[in-house]
């Protein structure tokens, strides 16, 4: 098992499209929120979001399995809402002065709560990163995950901004057109990497399967012989040969092919497969509602 991949860079980019959407979406009703440019809280709340993924990681308490569910929600939860109100605050600090800071505080604290189950998923993910081998398949299935779901985050974040696409509240820094095209490059993009990590799941699942299919032609080998495995799946500490005639001749004993097994490494694929499917999911309602948000208010955007 490695240690839980970093996670500063996964919420910094989570955090910046959460930053500019919001900024646009969510705050586009209210006139101070309208004249702010949204590069500003794209950047500060990428920063903030960055320090709360590290705080997420190296919080040990979190990661303890005893801890009960309903803990861990709620300091996540409690993390997202102290990040938005920081990042608010730095927003109206940067702005507007300080004579803005109680309003935006509180607008930040109501937005990090909007997107903390967002932040639960890709913490979730992440810990399910930690249990495979370095190198192996589970490994590397899992880290596609954590970027599956980072890109299904970024795409809600974009949608956001839907209700204030239907009620013709864009921002006076940025044309409605700029700002329906945002939301969708956004999105779109985001579902594209989506359907890539898909197709890189398929081909190692492909792997995956023809070991299964072979796995009557194993037979378990010494564990002295585990470093010499060709292909680790990552969960299980067994280890599996093949008699190989030219090998068997040249060394005395049989070929190491395998490490790992097989039905722990399908379950853990499975529950990627599960998982990306979701993320699809909420990557194509995200972009959908772009849609016919932009179709329903076509006059505004021609």
């Amino acid at each position: 098992m490695q240690a839980i991949p970093p996670l500063a860079k996964p919420f910094a980019a989570f955090g910046a499209a959460a930053g500019l959407f919001a900024i646009l979406g969510l705050g586009a009703s209210r006139e101070a929120a309208r004249l702010v440019s949204p590069v500003v809280p794209m950047l500060l709340t990428a920063a903030v979001a960055a320090g709360a993924g590290e705080t997420l990681r190296r919080w040990k308490r979190l990661h303890d399995p005893a801890e009960p569910r309903e803990v861990i929600v709620f300091w996540v939860a409690a993390l997202a809402a102290v990040a938005g109100a920081f990042s608010g605050a730095l927003v109206a600090l940067v702005t507007w002065g300080p004579d803005g800071m109680p309003r935006f505080t509180l607008g930040g604290a109501a937005v990090g709560l909007a997107f903390a189950p967002s932040c639960l998923v890709i913490f979730d993910a992440a810990k399910r990163a930690a249990r495979g081998r370095l190198g192996s398949l589970v490994a590397a299935a899992d880290h596609r995950t954590v970027l599956s779901t980072v890109a299904a985050g970024i795409a809600f974040a974009s949608a956001v901004q839907v209700p204030a696409l239907l009620a013709a509240n864009a921002s006076l820094v940025l044309t409605p057109r700029i700002q329906l095209a945002l939301s969708f490059l956004v999105g779109a993009c985001a579902l594209a990497m989506i359907l890539r990590l898909r197709r890189q799941d398929a081909a190692s699942r492909a792997v995956l399967d023809q070991q299964a299919r072979e796995e009557a032609t194993l037979e378990s080998a010494a564990n002295e012989e585990a470093t010499a495995a060709g292909l680790d799946l990552g969960l299980g500490a067994e280890t599996w040969s093949r008699m190989s005639d030219v090998h068997y001749r040249a060394s005395g004993r049989p070929e190491v092919v395998l490490r790992g097994s097989i039905r722990e490494a399908v379950a853990a694929f499975d529950e990627c497969a599960r998982q990306r499917h979701r993320s699809v999911v909420v990557a194509t309602c995200g972009l959908t509602a772009i849609v016919v948000s932009a179709a329903i208010r076509l006059g505004v955007f021609l």
